[in-house]
């Protein structure tokens, strides 16, 4: 019985691990790593060097934790949050495993996400993610499209 419970715990985070890997190509692969530079999003980082996104899946222990430096790129992905975060430049965005996936089909767009109907609960510097509702946009939809 060990053994059976050892191998599940495994597969469970092989699987977590390409998931995330999966998040993080589809978001560095793409333009907004670009646009996120263009804006300013990506150098208001506290003096940290990077940015801090925790991704929680309500009713789960489903936890992600991404790092993004200078350049807009994920440059550290982990399951789990550990970081402590500095809310006027870090982000801690929580919704349910259903929610997360209607948001990963890029219907609605992220303004209904945020709203009380669209089931996206977000912590962060409201003011700048407004002004990246492109990138943004796609992080919901990677993250969405990679649970």
């Amino acid at each position: 019985m060990k053994k059976i419970i050892t191998l599940f715990v495994a597969l469970f985070a092989l699987n977590a691990s390409a998931d995330l890997k999966g998040l993080v190509d589809g978001i560095n692969n793409s333009s907004t790593p670009a646009e996120l530079v263009a804006s300013g999003w990506a150098s208001n980082d506290g003096g940290k060097g990077y940015k801090v996104l925790q991704i929680f899946v309500k009713n789960t222990d489903m936890v992600a934790e991404l790092q993004l430096d200078k350049t807009g790129k994920i440059v550290s992905s982990k399951m789990g949050a550990t970081s402590k975060l500095d809310l006027s430049v870090d982000y801690k965005m929580t919704a349910t495993a259903a929610d997360w996936k209607i948001m990963g089909t890029g219907d609605n767009g992220p303004m209904f996400h945020m709203s009380p109907l669209g089931g996206l609960s977000f912590e962060g510097p409201m003011v700048e993610a407004v002004k990246n509702m492109g990138p943004f946009e796609n992080f919901l939809i990677q993250i969405g499209s990679n649970l």
